[in-house]
């Protein structure tokens, strides 16, 4: 087994690309960002490894500091990869804040990072990640879906922020005003209008050769419980598939069984978890 670290994006994902394709949904995270990097021309800091097996990628990690290490979803990884992937990053020095990614090989790589250095880890999300190939009819509602332009900057970071206090992503909400412009000057945020009023809002971020991820899923609290989320997802995923992606996908927090259950109702399924861990000082 041989471990590689590249410094170049593009090189990078055209070799651990066929690895991830074969779980392409669950791995939408580190293809999408690796597609963002390739074209960032080396503006982004990245550390990016992979493991080699008979000239063949066999297993790969990456992190875009700050962010955690990311785990893909690999149908037959080895115990000893992330052993050697663990003792790796300490004889090099890497710094590791915490880790994301597949449970099963998450919490391999937790234990033996705590038994090497003894450090402890808290876990602060554990998600579903759901596919959709086909949508399911659902019952018509007043309203229809919008991208959010300019005129909407200022209820979108309003709502970016709340959206990152209730999901626990404290750097979304620090970010708000930043995100907003992104999102909107790229025609991805997407706003769910009745009456002429926004009422709920989704947005389309990463997208991999055959699909594409919907996040930022959000409806105000005098909003709620009026089946708006489940029509702008809904909306959005269907413009998405009509523009020729073959499947979209998107996470949900576990613990709340009302989202998990309405992405069912449309088509959603749930193909894989995803769980995030951080190292304790």
């Amino acid at each position: 087994m041989t471990i590689m670290y590249e410094h170049d994006p593009g090189k990078f994902l055209e070799r651990v690309e066929p690895l991830l394709l074969a779980k392409e949904a669950e791995n939408n995270l580190p293809l999408g960002i690796l597609d963002r990097l390739k074209n960032s021309q080396g503006k982004e800091a990245c550390h990016l490894i992979s493991f080699q097996e008979n000239g063949k990628p066999a297993f790969m990690s990456m992190r875009t500091p700050p962010h955690l290490w990311i785990i893909p979803s690999i149908d037959h990884w080895e115990p000893d990869h992330i052993v050697s992937f663990v003792r790796y990053l300490l004889k090099e020095g890497h710094e590791v804040p915490g880790v994301l990614g597949e449970r099963k090989a998450v919490e391999f790589f937790i234990r033996e990072w705590k038994r090497l250095t003894g450090q402890e880890a808290e876990l602060q999300m554990e998600q579903g990640i759901f596919r959709l190939d086909q949508l399911k009819m659902i019952r018509k509602q007043r309203g229809h879906l919008i991208e959010a332009d300019a005129s909407h900057q200022f209820l979108v970071e309003k709502w970016l922020e709340q959206y990152g206090k209730e999901t626990g992503e404290a750097h979304v909400g620090g970010r708000a005003k930043e995100l907003a412009e992104s999102l909107i000057e790229d025609q991805r945020l997407h706003l769910w209008i009745v009456d002429g009023q926004a009422v709920s809002m989704a947005s389309r971020a990463r997208t991999t050769k055959n699909g594409a991820t919907i996040n930022a899923v959000f409806t105000p609290d005098q909003y709620k419980r009026n089946g708006y989320a489940s029509h702008a997802v809904w909306h959005l995923t269907d413009r998405l598939l009509k523009s020729g992606y073959s499947f979209c996908s998107l996470y949900t927090d576990l613990a709340n069984s009302t989202s998990n259950s309405i992405y069912k109702k449309i088509g959603y399924e749930r193909i894989g978890d995803s769980i995030v861990y951080n190292f304790t000082k």
